[in-house]
């Protein structure tokens, strides 16, 4: 069974992760979020907002102080969320996903035949590797014929499941037959992990693509200089860089700086003091306690972008008791303030999350908001009807002599953005206020795993990120078959739930997508309590307003659309 937190690959899922761009406001938006620098505080600009004060300048250096280290270099093997606005630098993708689920040429034109079976790309003209060599019809069917070598990417069977067939129908088109439509598989191709590598890259030996690095090229407009695992990427620039996406590039060509350094500093105090000392100009992932830092500081922007996919939940074990008991995961839900819960922990810096689909995008559920009550009373009532009456001398309600205990599945390498104190808080109030003993202990991959593995939990704590959520829902969380849903929990079997589910993984009909994505929503919450949404999922970014300028937010992800944009100026 695959690691719930590691990545797949873009077949792939990774733990907790993000939003939105920019906080933009709900409605039609542009395709990306451009936020400037400007004087200091807390930003929350809508689409389209530029900085037409000042020219771009091009040349110079940035230094872009991150959290996760890359696991790989390689798009194809690293699935990380948090990778794929640092690797977006150097590969671009074949096709680009606008906001509102439709799809914008980028390497390639896409073409869906009417009943969704057959998509062909064709490919833009002029295009070659950062290694020189040409963007083709052999070239991409190279990469298929790469990525679908389970030796390479254990997990490609995701996205390419339903791939039945690929090949070249001339020098600049390549054309898929699929046993049936499959969004995974559009969503997948506009992703930086589908991403084009060079043929001559592919030729490398097993263990240097899985690394990646300097050795790897693919098309984009900076390069991979330098990379040293759990330390930092260098990017520089290709200078004869000219076809980004049309929304992101609005007529810029290659990049405006010369070299780009992200740079691993876990900690998240020392990001902060990084960036006051002007050691980096760019810090992510700031944490709570020093949002202020910046926010109050005129040399500073400070910046959250809600990360679209779905949001960071408790997703309960149904298949044994306590939770195969609707009443005791309705308590569960009502038993402890949440919302006050995530205030306390994230002082305003996070938003409460209600649905299990984030709130960017086309499928975003806005009926859901407040669904869910605190009602400890209620709580208590529904766990008496459930015949868990009993207390031990700690408190905890017992039932024919077992103690009301839940322990949630989760590994400690990949607790992050204070989710472990999110937790702690709520297994607390869930004690005090209704006698459930909920265990929130983090232990290492191989123990989690194993333990999944024997269904030994009854909670799965998780977030994703993607443009799509078909993803999550079909593969993550829901669906009870193990091609699909390898990491589904929750084991539902739930065949209402499934239709769902197919549905909004195999039809092309958005009108049909977005009414079974709302069913759906409404029934594993409010209906089945099979899901208890938590936090809002985000990227927050803090940088120097006197160098800093244009960083970039792709509406679609909610990500960073890596320092494509991005120019600065002398301090």
């Amino acid at each position: 069974m695959p690691n719930p937190h590691s990545p797949l690959n873009q077949s792939g899922l990774n733990r907790p992760i993000p939003r939105r761009s920019l906080l933009m406001a709900g409605g039609a938006l542009a395709a990306l979020a451009s936020v400037m620098s400007a004087c200091g505080g807390s930003d929350t600009a809508t689409a389209g907002t530029t900085d037409t004060t000042t020219k771009p300048v091009d040349g110079g250096s940035l230094v872009w102080a991150i959290e996760t280290a890359l696991s790989s270099a390689n798009p194809h093997v690293n699935g990380q969320d948090k990778s794929r606005p640092v690797l977006r630098n150097a590969f671009d993708s074949y096709i680009y996903r606008a906001e509102d689920g439709s799809y914008e040429p980028w390497l390639t034109t896409l073409k869906l035949s009417n009943d969704g079976k057959t998509v062909t790309l064709k490919l833009r003209e002029g295009i070659t590797f950062s290694d020189g060599e040409k963007f083709d019809a052999k070239a991409v069917v190279k990469n298929f014929d790469k990525l679908t070598d389970s030796k390479y990417v254990t997990s490609a069977q995701s996205p390419l499941r339903f791939v039945t067939k690929y090949s070249a129908a001339g020098a600049d088109t390549v054309q898929f037959t699929l046993a049936r439509p499959d969004n995974y598989f559009l969503t997948w191709l506009s992703t930086v992990n589908a991403a084009p590598l060079s043929p001559k890259s592919l030729a490398l030996s097993l263990d240097e693509l899985q690394a990646g690095g300097t050795k790897i090229a693919g098309i984009g407009p900076f390069t991979i200089s330098k990379y040293t695992l759990n330390t930092e990427i260098v990017f520089t620039k290709r200078k004869d860089y000219a076809w980004a996406p049309a929304s992101i590039a609005k007529g810029q060509k290659a990049a405006h700086l010369d070299q780009v350094t992200y740079r691993t500093l876990s900690e998240g105090a020392t990001r902060t003091g990084a960036l006051q000392r002007g050691q980096v100009d760019i810090a992510s992932d700031i944490q709570p306690l020093d949002v202020e830092t910046f926010t109050s500081n005129p040399r500073f922007k400070y910046l959250r972008s809600f990360v679209s996919g779905t949001p960071y939940s408790l997703y309960l074990n149904v298949s044994k008791s306590p939770f195969d008991d609707l009443r005791v995961r309705q308590a569960f839900g009502q038993g402890a303030d949440i919302t006050a819960i995530v205030q306390s922990i994230y002082q305003g810096t996070y938003d409460r999350a209600w649905a299990p689909i984030t709130q960017v995008g086309p499928f975003a559920d806005t009926s859901l908001k407040n669904w869910l009550k605190f009602d400890k009373d209620a709580a208590n009532k529904l766990l008496d009807q459930a015949g868990w009456t009993g207390r031990n001398s700690s408190g905890i309600r017992t039932k024919g002599g077992r103690t009301l205990t839940v322990e949630a599945a989760t590994a400690k390498d990949f607790v992050r953005e204070s989710r472990d104190q999110l937790n702690v808080a709520l297994g607390a109030a869930l004690k005090q206020n209704v006698g459930i003993d909920y265990k929130y202990q983090p232990v290492d991959m191989g123990t989690d795993t194993a333990r999944a593995a024997a269904n030994k939990y009854e909670v799965f704590d998780n977030s994703y990120g993607m443009s799509d959520p078909v993803v999550s829902l079909d593969l993550l969380y829901y669906s009870s078959d193990p091609r699909r849903g390898y990491i589904a929990r929750g084991r539902y079997n739930d065949k209402k739930l499934e239709s769902w589910i197919d549905t909004g993984r195999f039809t092309t009909d958005l009108a049909a997508r977005k009414k079974a994505y709302t069913d759906l929503q409404r029934y594993v919450t409010r209906d089945k309590y099979y899901v208890i949404p938590l936090t809002n999922t985000q990227d927050t970014f803090a940088y120097n307003t006197s160098k800093v300028h244009n960083l970039t937010i792709d509406s679609a992800s909610g990500q960073a659309f890596g320092a494509y944009t991005v120019w600065v100026s002398a301090r």
